[in-house]
């Protein structure tokens, strides 16, 4: 008995649908069918290839338009950083430039606040909090450094089961990042109390404008 060509079936618009009809009909070919019936197989391959070639095409051209909005997303980002830079910069040379100007001509109120009074607005200057200024990292001691440390995560789970001083070395050889923090926060708190920390200094705070 000759075997039946596949019938004809409706397509989905999706590509792992017609793909696997592709493929489907593909395997439906055996040499042993009659010619006639290979040939309709064959035609039908054809018209699933066609429809698979459009579908590739669609799936390409979609994700060109998507890398294009990436790139496209990309520039915006980098125009309105560039924007919001310069914005900044303007910002903060006018605010230096006021802060100059409320230090020098307002008088001080009652608590000792530098201020010049608008219709519906003020400016007034105030002290920024001190802040720690390092100096030399290398100098700062142990005690008020934290250290972050990347290694492999299977060096660390040997690290929890086993440490002596033969792994000490193997672990230091497989340290991929190794940076040294400065505690500020522990600095400074010794700095305020007078304690001398080798590479580190204490900055007091400079004025900064407060708009109202």
């Amino acid at each position: 008995m000759a075997a039946q060509p596949v019938a004809q079936t409706t397509y989905s618009l999706t590509l792992y649908d017609i793909e696997d009809t592709l493929q489907a009909l593909a395997n439906s070919i055996d040499p042993t069918q009659e010619i006639s019936d290979r040939a309709a197989i064959l035609e039908e391959i054809g018209h699933a290839l066609r429809r698979a070639k459009d579908k590739r095409d669609a799936v390409v051209a979609f994700l060109r338009h998507c890398q294009s909005q990436v790139t496209f997303a990309d520039a915006e980002i980098a125009r309105l950083e560039k924007r919001k830079a310069a914005i900044a910069r303007v910002q903060a040379e006018l605010e230096a430039y006021v802060t100059c100007v409320v230090e020098r001509y307002a008088l001080p109120d009652r608590r000792g606040v530098k201020r010049l009074e608008g219709n519906f607005s003020s400016l007034r200057i105030q002290k920024n909090p001190e802040s720690v200024v390092i100096t030399d990292l290398e100098a700062i001691p142990a005690a008020f450094k934290h250290v972050a440390v990347t290694l492999g995560a299977y060096v660390w789970e040997a690290l929890l089961q086993n440490l002596d001083a033969d792994w000490r070395k193997t672990l230091e050889g497989h340290v991929a990042k190794l940076e040294f923090k400065p505690d500020k926060k522990a600095i400074g708190a010794e700095l305020k109390n007078g304690t001398q920390i080798p590479g580190a200094d204490l900055k007091f705070g400079d004025w900064r404008l407060v708009i109202s």
